[in-house]
């Protein structure tokens, strides 16, 4: 019985195949790549039969088949997007182990899984990949109600993948209500939170949090809330105070009308 046991253990180390490592870039913006490369390295000590295939999500979607000697193929999602020339190495039995996409795009986030496989044994291993695009908006809006309450608006456009949006009154986040749509495979979201301005401190800091969870992005927009906002700075007045109103002045009038009087004046006089 231990001699059967032996014999077979010996055959599976013999005939055995094995994925010592796969390399999957985690997160590429969107643009910054002209090519992108999954590589598949495995060890076998027998390569009849020897298959090696990758899968996108699951192992009904397959994207790659190579079967040495023949030539590698690209299939479903990544059919017309590969460079089958490619070789990451001059051993004939590992040279198109790997894959060369080609512009990768958002379509081909998700998970890879590489599948090596002989008539005796089989491995695999699986890697997420994201392609990642920052948005091109990034808004917060104070909205002073008329009710004493203040309306928190965040909102952001054109990222991927799904974004998260959160907002916090003094770092305390709030209960906010949130939508999202995906158009042209790109994310616009928005969040909106109220809140009673007698709740407030009179200067309070307002924080809008967005984060891409898949591609380990964040950031924020920052504003201040005054409670009782600062009255305007006697600068910011359009009217002349050389001297006190008398109400006969003209120095005390706006200059809006001040300055046609002048022009009308001049023209008269020629």
């Amino acid at each position: 019985m231990w001699c059967l046991m032996h014999f077979l253990l010996v055959l599976q180390c013999v005939h055995s195949v094995r994925i010592i490592n796969i390399r999957v870039p985690e997160v590429i913006q969107y643009g910054t790549r002209d090519a992108v490369t999954l590589d598949c390295d495995y060890v076998t000590k027998n390569v009849t039969g020897l298959v090696v295939k990758w899968f996108y999500n699951d192992r009904s979607q397959p994207v790659y088949q190579w079967i040495p000697p023949q030539k590698p193929q690209a299939l479903g999602l990544l059919k017309n997007k590969l460079d089958l020339t490619y070789k990451v190495s001059q051993n004939p039995y590992m040279k198109h182990r790997a894959l060369r996409i080609l512009q990768p795009g958002t379509e081909l986030t998700g998970n890879y899984t590489c599948v090596v496989s002989t008539f005796l044994a089989e491995d695999e291993k699986t890697r997420p990949m994201t392609i990642f695009v920052p948005e091109t908006r990034f808004d917060m809006i104070q909205d002073r109600l008329h009710d004493g309450y203040l309306n928190i608006i965040c909102s952001v456009e054109g990222v991927f993948p799904k974004p998260e949006l959160v907002i916090l009154v003094g770092n305390r986040p709030l209960n906010a209500k949130s939508s999202i749509k995906n158009f042209e495979g790109r994310y616009t979201a928005l969040t909106s939170a109220v809140v009673s301005v007698d709740s407030l401190p009179p200067t309070v800091e307002i924080l809008c949090d967005m984060q891409v969870p898949l591609a380990n992005y964040f950031s924020r927009k920052r504003d201040i809330f005054y409670r009782d906002p600062p009255l305007s700075s006697p600068e910011s007045t359009n009217y002349l105070q050389t001297s006190p109103d008398t109400g006969n002045s003209m120095e005390s009038m706006p200059v809006l009308v001040l300055v046609p009087m002048v022009l009308l004046y001049i023209l008269q006089s020629r």
